[in-house]
């Protein structure tokens, strides 16, 4: 034993109105020569444990859980494939910077992605692609004969996060974002 083990335990005997000096032993065991511990309850004051606090610290015990309000953010809808409409906002880097909005209608078969993308003025995009389960890449064809492809990753079936490209050499990337969107009734149509 070392010299502070030693005090500890003669003002531990001390406090209990002990005489004996007191053999330090490991947590859970008896100090050699000693006989286990009765489970009677101890006649010194303050040697029990003291109880728990009743109710929550900080909190009357009497006051209500919170109830969600209405002003609360609602739960975000759980998506489980990538079929659906998506609000799709494309972020030039160069020009006037102005997002641009539009809509993609998914339709996915295993890891085969299809459908349109309806951009502005209402013109309706095909597109292909594939989905891993976290990589994609769409492939559209506009009117013009202009190839853009969409690559990048999606998170949780609800956020796509990605770059779109054309077959220019010199284009770098615009990049864009893409939320899925619930399917709800607009004024209870």
């Amino acid at each position: 034993m070392n010299l502070r083990q030693i005090a500890l335990a003669g003002l531990a005997a001390l406090a209990l109105g002990g005489t004996a000096v007191a053999q330090v032993a490991p947590i859970g065991q008896s100090a050699p020569g000693t006989p286990a511990p009765a489970a009677t309850p101890s006649a010194a004051p303050g040697a029990g444990a003291s109880p728990a606090p009743s109710g929550r610290r900080g909190r009357r015990a009497s006051s209500p859980n919170p109830e969600p309000s209405a002003s609360d953010t609602p739960e975000p809808p759980q998506f489980s494939t990538m079929d659906g409409v998506w609000e799709v906002q494309v972020q030039p880097l160069s020009g006037n910077g102005k997002t641009l909005y539009s809509h993609f209608y998914v339709t996915q078969k295993a890891d085969a992605l299809t459908g349109t993308w309806v951009r502005n003025n209402n013109e309706k995009v095909p597109f292909t692609g594939t989905f891993d389960g976290r990589l994609f890449k769409l492939t559209a064809t506009d009117a013009k004969k202009t190839v853009v492809t969409l690559s990048g990753y999606a998170e949780n079936f609800s956020d796509m996060v990605g770059l779109l490209t054309t077959a220019d050499p010199k284009d770098k990337g615009t990049p864009f974002t893409a939320a899925h969107r619930k399917k709800e009734r607009v004024g209870g149509y």
